[in-house]
């Protein structure tokens, strides 16, 4: 995807001089990749011969060239402009998009102190996860419509319709989800007037926590902005569903008896900070299902597990009455 790290690493120093007119700079901390990056490559690293937010821990976030410079821009705008409003999020200082730099378009942001909030003692977990989502679906999202404007990104690219427009592209290749696929297109509710900046990702996997509170909210390829029960529907899915399957993996308990008070304290934390209009969170969680269903048939890992599978398509006849003929392997 781009360069061995012993070239790659005296290549993006070089660029930093260069960028800054300083050949004083030089690392402190090595460039070090850092896991959790599925599309991206991370790097964590710290300068000297700098100051000011250079002169603290970094990350590199490398994008695939597949990628062009799109999300590089998209993101770093997202990041900035709610750091802007005060939300825990890493601040971007430099975005590149020349692509032949590093072999794909990057940018630099501040590294984020904390452990991921799953590690969080059992009953904080839903609760830091509802306040910090409620948080975000505060934030007047009109700075941000503006700041992407001004980046020249169409407004379609993060509208829920996108979203919508890559269920109805895919379908075809899906045929056993069809019936799912139909029920959503043709129940599909009417967004509300007020919109939210929605994470579209937002899970304890891809929060920091520190001394007890959020200290930063990771990940935002997915952003859009739309209902908030939209996101809150993801959080439910991505929260509950895979978690009770692979809680051993990470190190946690997270028996299915768990899942309704953690439902509960996670509404209870969000709810206390601004209302919510469920009339729409069983179809939005749908729609998250056969999301995932659809990257479990591309090839996610985590949405072939049997099990997952299985409580997956028990959720879309919860709802809908639809008896999907899936199994793991289809």
């Amino acid at each position: 995807m781009s360069q061995p790290l012993d070239t790659l690493a005296p290549t993006f120093l070089a660029y930093l001089r260069a960028e800054q007119g300083n050949q004083d700079i030089d690392y402190t901390i090595p460039l070090t990749p850092l896991r959790g990056g599925f599309e991206t490559q991370i790097y964590h690293f710290q300068l000297s011969g700098t100051h000011g937010a250079w002169a603290g821990p970094l990350i590199l976030r490398l994008y695939p060239p597949r990628y062009g410079t799109r999300n590089a821009v998209w993101e770093s705008t997202v990041q900035n402009t709610l750091a802007a409003a005060g939300y825990r999020v890493p601040k971007v200082h430099l975005v590149c998009t020349e692509m032949a730099v590093l072999g794909g378009a990057f940018f630099v942001m501040d590294f984020l102190s904390g452990a991921p909030l799953i590690a969080a003692p059992p009953t904080s977990v839903p609760m830091l996860l509802g306040q910090s989502h409620a948080e975000l679906h505060q934030i007047d999202p009109q700075p941000l419509i503006a700041a992407l404007a001004e980046q020249h990104i169409d407004d379609r690219n993060y509208r829920l319709q996108s979203r919508f427009d890559e269920l109805i592209r895919k379908a075809p290749q899906h045929p056993r989800l069809r019936p799912a696929i139909d029920w959503l297109l043709r129940n599909r509710p009417p967004e509300p007037a007020q919109l939210a900046i929605c994470h579209g990702d937002f899970h304890p996997l891809n929060l920091l926590i520190e001394n007890g509170m959020v200290s930063g909210v990771l990940d935002w390829p997915g952003f859009v902005i739309s209902d908030p029960a939209m996101d809150v529907a993801t959080t439910l899915v991505l929260a509950t569903i895979p978690i009770k399957h692979i809680a051993p993996q990470l190190g946690i308990e997270f028996p299915p008896a768990a899942v309704e008070p953690f439902v509960r304290s996670y509404f209870e934390a969000y709810q206390a900070v601004r209302p919510l209009d469920k009339t729409h969170l069983e179809y939005y969680q749908v729609f998250r299902v056969v999301k995932a269903l659809i990257e479990g048939a591309e090839g996610q890992t985590i949405w072939q597990h049997p099990a997952i599978v299985a409580d997956l398509v028990a959720y879309v006849h919860h709802v809908t009455a639809i008896r999907l003929a899936l199994s793991a392997n289809e």
